[in-house]
């Protein structure tokens, strides 16, 4: 093949749309990028175009990548470990299991490990929390850099309320932020960005979330935290910063709170805090499963949606219990209707690509198959009876188990693993 030989895939389509709501659907499409990754059509299949070496993958469906909004790195390997609610379940599970961390062979395995699974998903765009130890997280955007994938990764921040093998004081954990900012952040046109990332209020002082409000200001980066995911932890952020007049003031007073913060969980949230989120231009990562899994609550999916909050999906790996996002459109859909608040299975699948792209300020540049974005996508089995839009997507949807992936790519290369 030549150098500039162009690339198709042909398969059934199916992308939501930069213009709209509504999602586009071929029965017989062609997906056609250069071999700068980008992609050039999405056409129906009118016969091979001239120059374009092309794949024929029918019946099988291309989507676009699926966008993971939030998930934990060292979380990997305790998927399903029923030991919640949140507090207790982080003491007997997580914090034991993140200390593993400091090992780095470890930390080097099951990076490996997070990656593949990431592919075998469809997974183009992760959002991770690695431990608090620097060279695990640098082990973790290596990882990342080989196979492929987009990633936000974040040192994750906590100086208080912890195991000590997990603390790290506020100089110390900004110094490496700084440090892994500058090595990793922007890496290979924007794939890999480090991302400011406090645990949640309870572990961190106010002088760490002031110090991380900084940081992140001054380097123009993403913050992701937690907000409002149990009822005793929000009574634990109050009691320990209580300059606060509710959680979110907690992240709004120390410079943490504004158009790159994705707050995860937010199921507890007031009114007034909704309209905030709202007025600050903060985001959203849904994450119905591990809302589940651990007796957290439903977040009110409707109250974002009326508002216009940009809203992306997250497993939420650990006490989510599978990588696929797929499975927490989902989730979600349960979520929503047992709380009265209908949601369709288009809205869903826009908010696992799109959604999620354009929650993460990278919408430009993927969550849906459209000329001049990348060639971030994935090859989903279909049995070859299934026909039509509604019927695809149902499948894609609800059904994740009976069509499973069978490739992954980032800009039109195969991610390692998928």
């Amino acid at each position: 093949m030549g150098a500039s030989m162009k690339r198709g895939f042909r398969g059934k389509v199916m992308t939501a749309s930069s213009g709209g709501e509504d999602l586009r659907y071929l029965e017989d499409g062609l997906l056609v990028f250069g071999d700068d990754g980008r992609i050039t059509s999405v056409e129906p299949f009118g016969g091979p175009p001239d120059g374009v070496l092309v794949r024929d993958v029918r019946p099988f469906l291309l989507a676009a990548g699926f966008v993971d909004a939030h998930l934990h790195y060292p979380q990997t390997r305790v998927i399903g470990s029923a030991t919640g609610p949140l507090l207790p379940w982080l003491e007997r599970t997580v914090f034991p299991e993140e200390a593993r961390f400091l090992d780095e062979r470890h930390a080097t395995a099951v990076a490996a490990e997070l990656t593949r699974r990431l592919a075998l998903a469809g997974t183009t765009t992760a959002v991770l929390y690695s431990s608090s130890d620097p060279r695990a997280t640098r082990v973790l955007f290596e990882a990342l850099a080989r196979s492929g994938h987009r990633g936000f990764v974040g040192l994750t921040l906590m100086d208080q309320h912890c195991p000590e093998p997990l603390r790290v004081d506020a100089d110390h954990a900004l110094a490496a932020c700084a440090e892994l900012a500058s090595a990793y952040h922007g890496h290979d046109r924007g794939r890999l960005a480090f991302v400011i990332t406090p645990r949640f209020a309870p572990t961190c002082s106010r002088a760490l979330l002031e110090g991380a409000g900084r940081l992140a200001e001054e380097r123009g980066l993403f913050v992701q935290t937690h907000i409002s995911e149990n009822a005793d932890e929000c009574r634990a952020a109050l009691a320990l910063h209580p300059f606060a007049s509710d959680y979110l003031d907690i992240y709004d007073r120390t410079g943490l709170l504004g158009e790159r913060t994705l707050l995860a969980h937010a199921i507890h949230l007031s009114p007034g805090e909704w309209d905030r989120v709202r007025a600050r231009g903060a985001r959203i990562a849904h994450c119905p499963d591990s809302n589940f899994f651990l007796g957290s609550g439903r977040m009110r999916l409707a109250e974002a949606r009326a508002r216009g909050i940009p809203v992306a999906l997250g497993t939420d790996v650990a006490a989510g219990r599978t990588f696929d996002v797929r499975r927490i459109m989902s989730s979600a859909y349960d979520n929503a209707t047992c709380l009265g608040d209908p949601i369709t299975p288009e809205a869903l699948f826009r908010l696992g690509t799109l959604g999620g792209a354009e929650a993460l300020g990278i919408a430009r540049e993927t969550g849906s198959l459209e000329p001049g974005k990348d060639a971030d996508f994935c090859v989903i089995e279909l049995p070859d009876y299934v026909e039509g839009r509604s019927d695809v997507l149902s499948r894609i949807v609800f059904s994740s188990d009976t069509t499973p992936v069978r490739e992954t790519y980032v800009r039109g290369k195969r991610v390692e693993g998928g």
